[in-house]
């Protein structure tokens, strides 16, 4: 037989070979098949497709910061029946000091004392922990006893999923709850980009009752949720939450909610609504900002004073009598909040929004619309302050303005409508008017989501929506522009006036009705924008039932909020240093005593800085002061790593270096509010 022949009988011989056994996997695994379908299609306890859970996909802000993410979180316990007699005795003791020390919560005298009864009564499942992070589990795999693993220690341990809001109670109403029958937040509003699909498992029970995977075709993998970015920004809902909560401390209020919104776009960068609980603390159990309708009081009186500007029937030279402080419509008086000082007398319609006369502005509207009411409100109507904005958040509230048809309608309504009764409308679409002010007329739709993602792959995105281009003409809102400044500068807000920090706004205080009469309790509020002259930011402010004798007004309770708002988003950490003669071709984060030495070491301009400039940045241009704010993790990438360890860890930092050099990189991002016992890791450049 020559060799080519050999060689090919072999060949032939092997391909058989391997034919005849994938035929006979290939049978077998149909026998198996069926044999598990035949399980399924009999209801075979020990054989099931089992659900499997889809991961939702996170949630995150407008600069990337994590607001919802779902963690696995595990279930500790251990069959007291497993292990032996030596093992348990000479160990239970120690074991509880161990569990003890990961759960400091749980004295170890109560883990010992659950662990020797559950081995009295031969226990088979004894629960010692729930909700433990992977990182204290594998603490607890260290343990005695538990460390000898299932058959030998009885350690068993579950995983399940938990939704967790890394930043805590900030923003926790906006962000919502993943739970089934929650209705609130983006949580629910984008449940179904979030949720992803579950899949399917064939699982077959085994000893033990452990659920064991079984290869099947029909297995379907679950998909992972989309992840939202929101236009939520974290290091803003943290100022505007803690200004609010300031407030409603103060005024010991019932509840209040602040709005901040990017004036162009309509994106929402904070929102954050709190009532005081049964316990006298503050929590977000509803969101008062969208889901509210009140009486606004004068922060209304910018829609009455637009539709008189607009229909021409005033300007703001425009002289009304507000007499003595107090005026009779009817049956009923009217008075300023001034009337027992003796008002403000003859004043210009301008005037007297800027001091929010209700006087002066009710007998302007009643003057030119009191024969005619239905045209005020046909004009309201116009304007689309009676419309909702189809908020992507369920809840929106029903904005209600009343009409000359109600049964309700009386003479007094028209004059009281005019400053913000007998009329509803939320935080949210109150705001939205300001803000049209601000951007020059257009009204754009408030939202609080930018864009979908899945796997890095945008498959949604959210633009500006303009609701009407135009709300009125460019002379009457640069009229209204001109009256909000003056209102912050010379009227009822001067109290939160800078010269620095330039805003306009509008104050409002309004009674709360309480079955169908007016009492003693007020509603404090204020709607403006910074800056004036190219507003980036409008602002709304509610604080509802604050104690009267402590302070009521907007301008003292409400104002304030939005003042703090205002002066930590002007102040800028870096403040610019006017451009050297002599520029420079490095970059150079650091103190300024090294860095003026290493000026003059390469015979560079210096910086004569002052006592308290303690921190430069340099490029190719100019210097720069630093200025770092002692609770806000600072940016110091650029900087070499003994500028950046002092920095850090006089800030109260634990940090870690990795390399040498300068640092290219930081752990903790900045602007991030600093927590206790926090570690920041630095990686440098070598």
């Amino acid at each position: 037989m020559t060799d080519k022949k050999a060689i090919f009988i072999r060949v032939i011989m092997i391909s058989s070979l391997v034919i005849v056994a994938a035929v006979a996997i290939f049978i077998q695994l149909i026998f198996v098949q069926v044999e598990f379908s035949d399980a399924i299609a009999f209801n075979d306890p020990a054989v099931a497709m089992i659900d499997i859970p889809s991961p939702r996909g996170n949630i995150y802000d407008v600069n990337g910061n994590l607001l919802a993410i779902s963690m696995p979180v595990y279930t500790i316990a251990i069959d007291a029946t497993q292990p032996s007699d030596t093992l348990f005795e000479n160990n239970y003791l120690k074991l509880a000091d161990g569990l003890s020390g990961i759960f400091s919560d749980v004295p170890s005298s109560e883990f010992s004392k659950k662990l020797r009864h559950a081995r009295r009564d031969k226990k088979q499942y004894l629960k010692l922990q729930s909700g433990v992070r992977f990182s204290e589990l594998q603490l607890v795999k260290t343990l005695p006893i538990l460390k000898e693993g299932r058959y030998d220690g009885g350690f068993v341990y579950t995983q399940q999923t938990k939704r967790m809001q890394p930043f805590g109670h900030l923003c926790e109403r906006t962000i919502g709850y993943a739970r089934e029958k929650s209705d609130v937040g983006i949580e629910k509003a984008y449940n179904h980009y979030l949720k992803g699909q579950d899949g399917k498992r064939l699982m077959q029970k085994i000893n033990g009752g452990i659920w064991k995977p079984i290869n099947n075709t029909q297995d379907v993998e679950p998909v992972v949720g989309s992840d939202v970015y929101s236009t939520i920004d974290i290091r803003i809902q943290d100022i505007a939450q803690t200004a609010l909560l300031r407030s409603l401390e103060k005024y010991e209020a019932e509840n209040g909610s602040v709005i901040l919104m990017d004036v162009k776009t309509g994106a929402i960068r904070a929102m954050s609504s709190l009532e005081r609980t049964s316990e006298g603390k503050y929590a977000e159990n509803f969101n008062y900002a969208i889901g509210a309708a009140y009486e606004p009081g004068s922060t209304f009186k910018l829609a009455s004073l637009l539709i008189a500007l607009e229909d021409g029937v005033v300007d703001t030279s425009y002289v009304v009598d507000t007499k003595n402080g107090a005026f009779k419509f009817y049956d009923r008086t009217m008075k300023d909040s001034n009337y027992h000082r003796g008002g403000h007398g003859k004043i210009s319609v301008g005037r007297a929004f800027e001091v929010s006369s209700n006087i002066g502005i009710a007998r302007t509207i009643v003057n030119h619309y009191g024969d005619d009411p239905q045209r005020f409100i046909d004009r309201l109507a116009r304007l689309g302050v009676s419309d909702k904005l189809d908020f992507e958040l369920i809840g929106e509230a029903e904005p209600w303005i009343k009409n000359t048809n109600d049964s309700t309608w009386s003479g007094v309504s028209l004059p009281w409508m005019a400053f913000g009764y007998e009329i509803k409308m939320s935080a949210l679409q109150i705001l939205a008017l300001y803000n049209a002010v601000a951007n020059d007329g257009e009204l754009v739709k408030p939202r609080l989501v930018d864009k979908v993602k899945r796997a890095e792959k945008i498959i949604e995105s959210y633009d500006v929506e303009v609701l009407n281009p135009s709300i009125c003409s460019e002379k009457t809102i640069q009229i209204l522009q001109n009256l909000l400044i003056g209102a912050v500068k010379k009227g009822t807000a001067q109290n939160i006036y800078s010269e620095k920090y330039s805003s306009a706004g509008k104050t409002g205080t309004a009674k709360i009705a309480l079955e169908g009469s007016y009492g003693s309790e007020y509603r404090a509020s204020f709607a403006g924008y910074f800056p004036a002259e190219n507003p980036k930011y409008s602002c709304m402010v509610v604080v509802s039932k604050p104690k009267k004798e402590i302070g009521f007004y907007g301008n003292i309770v409400a104002a304030p909020v939005f003042k703090e708002l205002r002066d930590n988003l002007f102040a800028e950490e870096a403040i610019e240093i006017p451009e050297i003669a002599k520029t420079f071709d490095h970059y150079y984060i650091g103190s300024s005593k090294d860095l003026n030495a290493i000026h003059d070491l390469l015979d560079y301009p210096k910086y004569q800085a002052s006592q308290n400039e303690r921190w430069l940045k340099s490029d190719d241009k100019a210097f720069q002061t630093l200025e770092f704010i002692g609770d806000v993790v600072p940016n110091v990438k650029g900087m070499v790593a003994m500028d950046a360890l002092y920095l850090l860890e006089n800030m109260g930092l634990e940090v870690n270096l990795k390399g040498q050099g300068r640092v290219i990189k930081q752990s903790l991002k900045a602007g991030a509010k600093i927590k206790e016992n926090q570690i920041i890791e630095l990686i440098l450049s070598s």
